[in-house]
């Protein structure tokens, strides 16, 4: 090589603490390389005109690997990768730059010889810098200008955990533009050296949780190796420190401070080592429990704004909903589109949210509720006993409303909170709601979601509850005026009266009855009213769905069943299943129903439908014996009309079978006295059951009181409160 060409210094130096490892080279197949020199002094000089085919490197790349000297006795470095062309040969034309040679044809005459070329590979890291001297040599007979001919690998630079390496590299003499990279090695993060690097290698974790404190204990701790750890809270945005320990192996901690964004840093008590991040209590439920202990979420009322506040300790994926709720201890329906993200620390706004007694917001975490908090009842206008509509416009514009029950918006007539006259309750609602009677909660922009209002329902209830207490102060003077009109036999029936209930009645002191009755119309309702009416005055405590319209609308049908049932089986109670029509056809859907079908969908809101889940398990399984009775009413259904899966228990027609019906709900063996008495009392309450189904047949068509498909299921009149011929239909005390 000559000097003016290579503008090139090659000086054997010794090692300056950069090379430690042994140095390698090899090439794709086509081309030879051997290492000339691992320690050169060298400098690029100028790019000079090639005066035949040179081999130059076109592209560099680089990749960290690992050094082993033993299994678990690694060290980091850089391996190299060239890939090599020919350059043809090339003179410099005035104002053309450069072309090829005129010669530049004979190259492919030409296949004798090889093509030799010197790789210089230059790396700078902080404090030291090496280069190293390739030959690289191609047969002449698969040279062709600006082709890849192959490729180069060096192994290899060393380097450091987290070190940045310099690397460059050209030909000598240069007949292109220098190629340049810069390479960062992975910290212990990287998988290949945790198990490899003996600085990677932290102790192992063991956790001790007790009451107060929480032990922290290193493991497998190295020989004569200290390890410092130093806890932190992880909050995403920023890294706030707890404290350091040098030096011991276990570790104490508040167990207040054990939350799932606590995490530990370790790194051996070497100067500049590498650290490892470790966040293991992420799944931990306990921490989870704990932090959600620590959280607090404030309401604030600005004016009419409503804003709220939430502190916790780490940062979560959180989501805060509002909420409506009608009793203190019920459950809370989301308002729908009104959710928003959590971010701490944040002042949360509501800006179009009107604020209510009933209204809550929840943090949503998990997938469960974590926290919520309530409005307090006197800062604000509204009731707590307001009832939640949605107005919504059909395509022509006219007002529609919906009730909003559980997170959804229900149809008026299907709410179970409307009880009867929905009709013109509807009309009432509607011109409270134009005349500015009802609070407006939240107004959405948008055509899709319309106006939420809170509407009192607590008027209209008064006046219903006016009229039925004067039905029964009339009826009462009425009973009063007719025995005084026979008082020659009012001793005599007081005197019946005192025995029968001292003897009859007695059996059924303090039992448990819950009736399960399709709902088909209100003359049916009337004639079930009139016979739970009768049974509570023979001291059974009764449970119907008629009475309990309150917590039906609180709770739902299905968890009220499950609470009257658990109730009734717990006390050795009895579950009357009354059959009709409408209770025979809503069987038959589900006996018939097949898997992979839709579920039977008729009258959500009835617990006769709801319950169907639960009671015919227990049949199918025969396990109804002793809990359950049929009955029916015998000029309404036949016995031979009841689904065949029923009849595993006794069948009672009413009010023939009456007595009986009666000694099966008392469960125990009854006196000859008890039984008169029993009978007597089935005479008056059969009277009573004959007048009440001769009302239900003239209601209606077919005079066998079918159930109404027309009619929706929360749109049926039930004169909650009202005396008729038939008997009491309010629930008398003791009933539920």
């Amino acid at each position: 090589m000559q000097a003016a060409g290579l503008g090139l210094f090659l000086l054997l130096l010794p090692r300056m603490g950069l090379h430690a490892l042994p140095d390698s080279v090899i090439c794709s197949q086509g081309l030879s390389c051997r290492l000339l020199e691992d320690d050169v002094l060298c400098s690029p000089g100028t790019v000079g005109l090639a005066s035949g085919p040179v081999l130059v490197p076109t592209q560099m790349t680089m990749e960290s690997v690992l050094h082993c000297t033993a299994e678990s006795d690694c060290s980091p470095c850089v391996q190299v990768k060239l890939q090599l062309a020919v350059l043809g040969p090339q003179e410099e034309v005035a104002g053309e730059g450069t072309r090829d040679g005129p010669w530049m044809d004979a190259l492919q005459h030409q296949d004798i010889g090889l093509l030799r070329s010197w790789v210089l590979l230059s790396v700078r890291t902080y404090p030291s810098s090496r280069c190293v001297a390739i030959e690289v040599q191609l047969p002449r007979a698969l040279a062709q200008p600006s082709d890849t001919v192959g490729s180069m690998w060096f192994h290899c630079f060393e380097a450091a955990l987290r070190g940045e390496l310099h690397v460059t590299a050209y030909t000598s003499p240069r007949y292109r533009e220098v190629l340049s990279q810069t390479h960062r090695v992975p910290d212990c993060s990287w998988p290949a050296a945790r198990a490899a690097i003996r600085l990677c290698q932290v102790p192992r974790l063991q956790v001790s949780v007790g009451t107060e404190h929480v032990v922290v204990q290193l493991q497998d701790v190295p020989m004569e190796q200290n390890f410092i750890v130093w806890f932190y809270w992880n909050q995403t945005l920023e890294l706030k420190g707890l404290r350091t320990e040098r030096g011991t192996q276990n570790f104490s901690l508040p167990s207040a401070q054990l939350l799932p964004c606590l995490c530990l840093q370790v790194w051996p008590d070497i100067p500049d080592p590498p650290r490892i991040s470790r966040c293991p209590f992420t799944q931990d439920p306990a921490a989870w429990t704990r932090l959600w202990a620590q959280a607090q979420l404030k309401l604030h009322l600005t004016g009419e704004r409503l804003s709220c506040s939430v502190s916790v300790p780490c940062v979560v994926p959180a989501e805060l909903v509002p909420c409506w709720r009608l009793k203190r201890a019920g459950p809370c329906h989301e308002l729908p589109h009104l959710r928003q993200a959590l971010t701490v620390p944040s002042l949360h706004e509501f800006g179009m949210l009107q604020p209510h007694p009933n209204l809550c917001v929840q943090v949503w975490s998990g997938g469960q509720v974590q926290l919520m908090q309530c409005l307090q009842e006197g800062a604000m206008r509204g009731q707590p006993a307001d009832f939640l509509l949605m107005e919504t416009r059909d395509p022509q514009g006219n007002m529609l409303l919906c009730a909003m029950e559980r997170g959804t918006c229900v149809p008026l007539a299907s709410s179970t909170c409307m009880g009867v006259g929905v009709g013109a309750l509807e009309q009432q609602l509607r011109w409270d709601v134009q005349s500015g009677q009802c609070l407006q909660i939240w107004r959405a922009e948008g055509s899709l979601v319309g106006t939420v209002w809170a509407c009192s329902l607590e008027k209209y209830l008064r006046d219903r509850w006016a009229l039925a207490w004067m039905g029964v102060l009339l009826s009462t003077f009425c009973i009063l005026l007719l025995l005084l009109l026979k008082k020659e036999n009012l001793k005599g029936w007081l005197k019946m009266l005192k025995e029968d209930y001292s003897c009859g009645a007695g059996l059924l002191r303090g039992r448990r009855a819950l009736i399960l009755y399709s709902p088909d119309h209100a003359g049916f309702e009337r004639l079930v009213s009139t016979l739970a009416c009768a049974l509570t005055r023979l001291q059974l405590v009764v449970s119907v769905e008629l009475w309990s319209r309150a917590e039906l609308c609180a709770i739902g049908p299905m968890p009220w069943f499950h609470a009257q049932r658990l109730q009734v089986l717990q006390e050795d109670g009895t579950v009357v299943l009354l059959f009709s029509r409408g209770a025979v056809a809503r069987c038959t859907e589900w006996l018939l129903w097949k898997p992979g079908e839709l579920l039977p969908q008729d009258d959500p809101y009835s617990t006769f439908s709801a319950s169907l889940n639960c009671i015919l398990p227990d049949f199918l399984a025969g396990k109804a014996g002793g809990r359950y009775l049929v009955a029916c009413f015998e000029d309404l259904l036949q016995p031979a009309d009841i689904p065949e899966l029923f009849r595993s228990v006794p069948i009672f027609t009413l009010p023939s079978q009456l007595p009986t019906f009666l000694l099966a709900l008392a469960g125990t063996a009854a006196g000859r006295e008890q039984k008169s008495s029993l009978k007597k009392h089935s005479l008056w309450i059969s009277d009573s059951l004959q007048r009440a189904i001769k009302e239900c047949q003239l209601q209606a068509p077919d005079r066998h009181c079918p159930p109404q498909a027309s009619a929706l299921p929360g749109s049926r009149e039930v004169p909650m409160g009202t005396k008729s011929e038939a008997g009491e239909l309010s629930p008398p005390m003791g009933s539920t």
